[in-house]
């Protein structure tokens, strides 16, 4: 054997081991011994729900009892979270599980994130960023959450008076660091079965049928004091290419404040839209309070302009909706709130739909 064919051999073995020692195994890498990193916490709520009014106007459907009614809304979060020392980058996850009784799907939303100076990453079944960073009278409201509440946006089409977007349809997000108040969000969903829906993402591929493809939404943010005045305040957008029914237009713009001002909070927001056939401009407003250990708020969501926009399959053209709204803190982690609804579905071609609608929750956060 040549001194050659010896050195080769020689450093050949050195290499191998070289790379054994210092890239671990696939299994070893991946391994997360008890008491080790991620740091695992069991979280989430129990709600007790009851409602009533006039259902059938409120869901443009007579099949629904006007009478009292009781109903759950539960979930389980589990929150993995850790941090790198050598990196110092924070990462992790969160799977959402449903938990009601009659709930046939498994989880709610399920996302990992890294975090660090450059921002922080979601990837995974999350809101996008014009829904997540969206400020008006629904970030002010007391109760179940006012317009955009518990119930009450599903009686009376509280969707309407917000963007249409990708619900937690799987994506990528991405939000920059706050740098004086100021923060820019975006977000990418590359296929989008139904609009405003999580619906078939998430656990399979995506069809040819779909409603919307390459929808990014995106959000700028400020968050601080203007003249010793309290400011939250947002412009939030979204395109996409639009492969429904209708012309290709997808687009859509919203922008809103909330002003915290001699002890009260003030909302707003305004927003315009074209996605496919479906057109909208809306507007909402409120006003809240903390009275001593009782939250208020009351909240109007108004459509102003719309053309093919529908609710539960029946065409609308201006729906409303003035919510008021309340809780107050019992215990620690049991809250009881409420909202009271009085809304006019504003039916195209047909007969009045106004009436009312209430739910009252008792919750507990765990």
């Amino acid at each position: 054997m040549t001194l050659r064919k010896i050195l080769l051999g020689t450093t050949a073995v050195l290499g191998a081991g070289l790379m054994t020692a210092a890239v671990p195994s696939v299994a070893g890498a991946a391994e997360v011994k008890p008491g080790g990193y991620p740091d695992l916490t069991l979280t989430g709520f129990a709600r007790f729900r009851m409602h009533g009014g006039q259902l059938d106007d409120a869901r443009l459907n007579n099949a629904f009892s006007r009478d009292l009614d009781f109903s759950n809304d539960t979930e389980v979060h589990v929150v993995a979270r850790a941090k790198d020392e050598r990196t110092g980058l924070e990462y992790g996850g969160t799977v959402e599980f449903e938990a009601d009784t009659n709930r046939a799907d498994n989880t709610d939303e399920s996302w990992i994130f890294v975090r660090g100076g450059f921002g922080e990453v979601r990837l995974g079944d999350e809101d996008g960023a014009s829904d997540t960073s969206a400020v008006g009278a629904q970030t002010i409201a007391a109760g179940t959450g006012g317009i955009d509440g518990s119930v009450i946006d599903t009686f009376a089409g509280g969707a309407t008076f917000k963007l249409d977007n990708t619900n937690d349809a799987t994506k990528i997000r991405y939000y920059t660091p706050s740098f004086g108040g100021f923060q820019i969000g975006v977000s990418y969903t590359p296929q989008q079965a139904a609009l405003s829906s999580g619906a078939g993402n998430g656990d399979s591929l995506a069809g040819k049928a779909v409603t919307a493809q390459n929808f990014v939404e995106a959000a700028a943010l400020y968050k601080g004091s203007l003249g010793g005045v309290g400011v939250l305040a947002s412009i939030t957008g979204a395109v996409c290419d639009w492969k429904a029914a209708g012309d290709d237009d997808c687009s859509g713009i919203y922008g809103g404040a909330n002003v915290d001002l001699f002890g009260f909070k003030l909302g707003g927001g305004y927003g315009t839209e074209k996605f496919g056939a479906l057109e909208k401009s809306f507007y909402n407003i409120g006003i809240g309070a903390a009275l001593g250990p009782t939250n208020v708020s009351i909240n109007y969501g108004k459509v102003v302009d719309s053309d093919n926009l529908t609710f539960n399959g029946v065409a609308v053209d201006k729906p409303s909706n003035l919510v008021f709204s309340a809780d107050i803190a019992l215990m620690p982690g049991l809250v009881l709130a409420g909202d009271v609804g009085f809304f006019d579905n504003d039916v195209e071609g047909g007969a009045e739909r106004s009436g009312w609608q209430a739910v009252g929750r008792l919750g507990l956060a765990f």
